[in-house]
């Protein structure tokens, strides 16, 4: 696992285990009772994509869609921001971090290489 996803990991376990404080360091106070569910269920899929994209650390296309569902989620974070003042600061705070993730993924996948693709025996 390389260091993008091991920061994924531990942020999405950080956010798994302990959402509360997780909250309360971002926030500033103790999250509803709901958003203690929400930051679990946003940590899973943190630590999936972790996996998943660990799982093959030089595919471009894997970073390219991980950055993508990162840049989706920062998109919907704004889009809370906007449209409920009460989670406003929350959100705000999640689509920035997820804006940061997008772009590590973004810029991980320029680094990749193509894998040459395998010859294959020749059929007479």
């Amino acid at each position: 696992m390389r260091a993008p996803e091991a920061v994924r990991a531990a942020y999405g376990l950080c956010q798994l285990v302990s959402p509360a404080v997780m909250f309360r360091l971002a926030i500033g106070h103790q999250p509803e009772s709901g958003a203690s569910v929400v930051m679990r269920i946003l940590g899973a899929r943190h630590l999936f994509q972790a996996v998943v994209i660990g799982a093959a650390p030089t595919s471009a296309a894997l970073h390219c869609c991980g950055g993508v569902v990162d840049s989706l989620h920062s998109a919907s974070m704004v889009a809370l921001a906007v449209a409920d003042h009460r989670h406003r600061r929350a959100a705000a705070s999640d689509a920035i971090v997820a804006a940061l993730f997008a772009g590590m993924e973004f810029a991980v996948a320029r680094r990749c290489r193509p894998v040459p693709p395998v010859a294959s025996p020749r059929r007479w």
